[in-house]
């Protein structure tokens, strides 16, 4: 039991937010403050469009893409990334009462959560929000105090998801050989997991069907069975168990 315990201990898990924990209920709350500083930030007259297929990119990514579609150069739409960062939040704090009325926290997020933090598993986050945007969004549903926040990597650590393991590796220090998993809702989620050589949980809780998740390690339609979802993430905390790639439906 110490032993498991220990392993136990040792687990990161590193949670998406969007379409994992949490999504929107149809009023694109973020997308418009989103897209409204990225014209600020910018200063280009043009209408900036945002990209369909954006699922899983990272906030600084979907930037960069929509900025290269307005022709501007990739050097100056790199500079003005930090100004657009600001700006996005000052925009989402404006409109916090919206944003908050428009988060729907997922169905057994909340019981998940707060069961791994009994078990002493370290949680924090891998997703495509800005640092600050993902405090302001969890911070509003309650949920920021199950994650440890500066050990996560986010769209405003790197433009490119893939990235972003290796981030938090840097960042455990000496737990940089912990058992991390990944856990998400997007194929970039799954392959982000892959390019970081780490186990990769995904939920169809966004907008992509079990099918299109499959090459994840584990599939699983919702979080709402806590059993089911705890024996999925600690099923790589410790080395005696069997680790190949299987499937859970919750």
């Amino acid at each position: 039991m110490l032993e498991r315990s220990f392993f136990v201990s040792m687990t990161v898990v590193l949670w998406d937010i969007d379409g994992t924990l949490v999504r929107g209920k149809g009023g694109r709350v973020s997308v418009g403050a989103y897209m409204r500083a990225l014209q600020r930030a910018s200063g280009l007259e043009r209408e900036l469009v945002y990209p369909k297929n954006s699922a899983g990119m990272t906030d600084s990514g979907i930037a960069l893409e929509v900025l290269a579609a307005a022709a501007m150069a990739e050097a100056e739409a790199h500079s003005l990334l930090p100004h657009f960062g600001t700006t996005y939040l000052a925009e989402l704090e404006q409109a916090r009462q919206a944003l908050l009325e428009d988060l729907l926290v997922l169905p057994g997020v909340p019981q998940i959560l707060e069961r791994l933090h009994e078990l002493g598993v370290t949680q924090s986050l891998l997703t495509g929000n800005l640092q600050p945007v993902a405090r302001l969004k969890l911070g509003l549903v309650g949920l920021d105090r199950y994650v440890d926040f500066d050990l996560g990597a986010y769209g405003s650590d790197h433009h490119d998801r893939t990235c972003l393991v290796p981030i938090v590796r840097q960042r455990l220090g000496d737990r940089a050989d912990a058992n991390i998993v990944v856990v998400g809702d997007t194929p970039r989620d799954i392959a982000c997991a892959r390019a970081g050589g780490v186990p990769v949980v995904a939920v169809a809780t966004g907008n992509f069907k079990r099918e299109e998740l499959e090459d994840a390690d584990i599939v699983l339609d919702d979080l709402s069975d806590t059993a089911a979802v705890e024996k999925a993430l600690l099923r790589y905390s410790t080395n005696s168990v069997d680790k190949r790639p299987h499937r859970l439906e919750a």
